[in-house]
């Protein structure tokens, strides 16, 4: 029911956005790393945030729809020790107010930023193999994610970013997740 009631208010926001604005759709993405922490595990992972900006709400503002994947995997082996594995996944499937620097691809400013609320799946796992037997566990969460982030050419000119984002679980046995990552915003020198 949570469900459907969050997907009613992001289709209303939607709807009401795009009667007030330019409809031009435009594709940015970025590249990064995350890490991710939760009562069950934690650990990183690399970043890739595609997003379509639906709509255009003034010259450095844009209503978008997008995600931002974290997938990590770290390993490691030897004869004295054992050997260890981590696995870790992260799709929330996002709607996003972007400003400023990076909004879309015509946007001179020097920063901005972008909110966004959404819902998302995140699972973190690992094994350890010791000379006293195996120890493993895994986590996994679903629920609600409101993300926000800045976005800056300030450095260089390099267009990079700061993200942060929280998952409220609503998953029987999971637990929430908190995230932050850097990132480099592709196609935006």
């Amino acid at each position: 029911m949570k469900l459907n009631k969050l997907k009613l208010a992001v289709m209303a926001i939607a709807l009401l956005v795009a009667g007030a604005a330019k409809a031009q759709v435009s594709f940015n993405h970025s590249f990064g790393a995350n890490g991710y922490y939760a009562t069950g595990g934690s650990g990183w992972g690399l970043l890739y945030s595609p997003r379509l900006n639906l709509a255009e709400l003034g010259n450095d503002m844009t209503f978008s729809v997008g995600t931002h994947l974290g997938l990590g995997f770290s390993g490691s082996s030897n004869s004295q020790t054992g050997a260890e594995g981590s696995f870790l996944l992260d799709v929330p499937l996002m709607a996003e107010l972007n400003f400023g620097h990076a909004a879309n691809s015509d946007s001179r400013a020097d920063w901005g930023g972008f909110v966004g609320l959404g819902y998302g799946y995140n699972t973190m796992a690992y094994s350890e193999n010791t000379a006293f037997g195996t120890v493993s566990g895994s986590s996994s969460s679903s629920g609600l994610v409101i993300n926000a982030g800045i976005r800056t050419n300030a450095i260089k000119d390099i267009s990079g970013g700061l993200r942060v984002s929280y998952m409220i679980n609503s998953k029987t046995g999971g637990s929430n997740v908190f995230g932050i990552g850097v990132f480099y915003t592709l196609g935006m020198n």
